[in-house]
């Protein structure tokens, strides 16, 4: 890039002199512009503003501070050097005030001159140099901008931000979550014929024109959105009243049915999590829309589920470090990264929280962690290549030198197995619950327990029960509970059986125990049911 110089001053001889006298190629630099007087100049300046103004401090009109002053508003960055006779001096003195960069008394010195320009010369350069460097950088942010904003985004709702002030400053970086006190969250997802699946490129586009929808539906109140690993959309609203969102969120769901049923055959779901306060329990609400949505597993009679209680009451009893770190490395065995990183986040927050433990203890804690996640990841592949040895992972966790800081570390390092797997592995959770639940309608007359349907889906009992939590909100036994209690009542409507019939049928030999379950689910007895729904037995019971 050439500087541009605009010469001007209303002695004709000294600005010839100075045009011809510099070899401005040395300095970079080309006479773009010269006049005769400050509005002349002005005149042309607006066409192209130059880069180094010389003038004369002294001019008939506008004198060279008050050209210099209105150049300046066309380029901030102007350079101007002032030339002044012997007697103005002083005068020439307040120039410096103004950001003149040097002035020089008449008769010119060419050596002189030619100093100041090769000390403009280099300015010049290094505001450019920045300049470009500034905007590589503003480019290499604005690439990588959105795979930060969805790695935050992936910790956020898996509840691997650990404090506080993490959480605030990564969202500042990112200008999300700034003003609003409350979120919920909506997971929505289209589930295709599995005989027919759709190709990934497709399904992406599909998700895409999903989000445009549910942005322009939802307008200011969306705050984020992202794509979880199994393909679901999550979207994060902010500071929204329940009839609003309802509202809200079933005229989106019919949009968007209007919109791409045509296209894809596919069905739409969605699920709502409760309202929380703060974007530290945005996972708590992602949690329980998850377990909304996973509800059309048991029953597909509507589309929109919301998980209407802030208060999880399927919530099992709390269990060891242990028991939650075997249950995280069997997930990730499978493939099942979104289960996974919950539990990781579940883990993570035990061990921030307890007070108990000390510096060793935790240390030994995350790097046990850390290994075993390294070995599942290892029988799936070459996971040390990308994320270094055993041994290379014990020596970076040593040298860490905070608990917050091993932490994060060990954050990092398991969810990069996390991701490791579930890249290899496409295993999808919702298939395994799908069929879990086919084989419990199909079994429930038996005396079916959680070891044979685990037996059915290849997985540990203990896993398959925390899937059933994690994933539907109920444990095993209330889920075939259900199912055995909604099979009765259709069996209750036929007169000819028995009540002690029916509750064989339905799996319970102890027609007892069926009645006090029955009235449990229903608030009835069997034989109440069948009087409230107008059917007599003609036996007695």
């Amino acid at each position: 890039m050439e500087i541009k110089v605009f010469v001007v001053d209303d002695e004709e001889r000294q600005r010839k002199s100075i045009i011809r006298h510099v070899d401005w190629q040395r300095y970079g630099m080309r006479v773009s512009g010269e006049a005769e007087a400050a509005e002349e100049a002005i005149k042309m300046a607006h066409a192209e503003p130059p880069d180094v103004l010389i003038t004369d401090i002294r001019m008939l009109g506008m004198d060279g501070l008050q050209l210099s002053a209105i150049m300046r508003t066309l380029n901030p960055q102007l350079h101007v050097i002032m030339i002044t006779g012997y007697e103005e001096f002083e005068y020439a003195r307040t120039a410096v005030g103004l950001g003149v960069d040097a002035f020089l008394v008449k008769p010119v010195l060419f050596d002189e001159l030619e100093g100041i320009l090769y000390d403009i010369n280099s300015s010049i350069q290094a505001a450019w140099a920045k300049s470009e460097e500034e905007q590589r950088l503003k480019v290499q942010l604005d690439t990588f901008k959105p795979m930060a904003r969805d790695k935050f985004l992936q910790e956020l709702l898996h509840g691997l931000i650990l404090t506080e002030e993490e959480l605030v400053s990564r969202a500042s970086s990112l200008n999300l979550f700034k003003q609003s006190q409350t979120y919920r969250v909506m997971v929505l997802l289209v589930e295709m014929n599995t005989r027919n699946p759709m190709p990934q490129q497709e399904h992406q586009g599909l998700l895409t024109s999903i989000c445009d929808v549910a942005a322009s539906g939802l307008g200011n109140v969306l705050a984020a959105s992202m794509t979880t690993q199994r393909g679901h959309l999550v979207l994060i609203l902010q500071d929204i009243s329940p009839v609003v969102l309802r509202q809200g969120a079933e005229a989106v769901m019919a949009s968007l049915r209007r919109d791409n049923q045509d296209l894809y055959g596919g069905s739409l779901y969605a699920g709502l999590g409760p309202e929380v306060t703060g974007p530290g329990h945005i996972c708590d609400s992602f949690r329980l829309a998850q377990r909304a949505v996973n509800q059309r597993l048991i029953s597909q009679e509507q589309k929109l589920y919301i998980w209407e209680n802030s208060e999880d009451k399927t919530a099992s009893a709390v269990k060891s470090i242990e028991d939650l770190i075997q249950e995280f490395l069997e997930g990730l065995g499978v493939g099942d990264s979104q289960t996974s990183l919950g539990l990781l986040g579940e883990i993570m927050r035990r061990l921030a929280k307890d007070a108990r433990m000390d510096g060793a203890q935790l240390r030994s804690l995350c790097m046990h962690l850390v290994s075993a996640a390294s070995r599942v990841a290892g029988e799936i592949g070459d996971i040390g290549s990308q994320i270094g040895s055993e041994k290379e992972l014990w020596e970076e966790m040593l040298e860490c030198p905070s608990d917050y800081e091993l932490m994060r570390e060990t954050v990092r390092m398991v969810t990069r197995c996390c991701e490791f797997v579930a890249e290899r592995k496409k295993s999808p959770t919702q298939m395994m619950i799908q069929h879990a639940l086919e084989y419990m309608h199909e079994h429930y007359d038996d005396n079916l327990s959680l070891r044979d349907v685990a037996e059915h889906v290849f997985l540990s009992p203990n896993y398959v029960g925390e899937l059933f939590r994690t994933e539907l909100g109920v444990s095993f036994t209330d889920q075939l509970i259900q199912i055995r209690v909604n099979k009765a009542k259709e069996l209750l409507q036929l007169p000819q059986l028995k009540l002690y019939e029916v509750a064989q049928r339905v799996g319970y030999q102890n027609i007892g125990y069926f009645n006090t379950v029955f009235k449990k689910v229903t608030g009835y007895t069997p034989k109440q049911y069948r009087s409230y729904i107008g059917i007599g037995t003609g036996h007695s019971d």
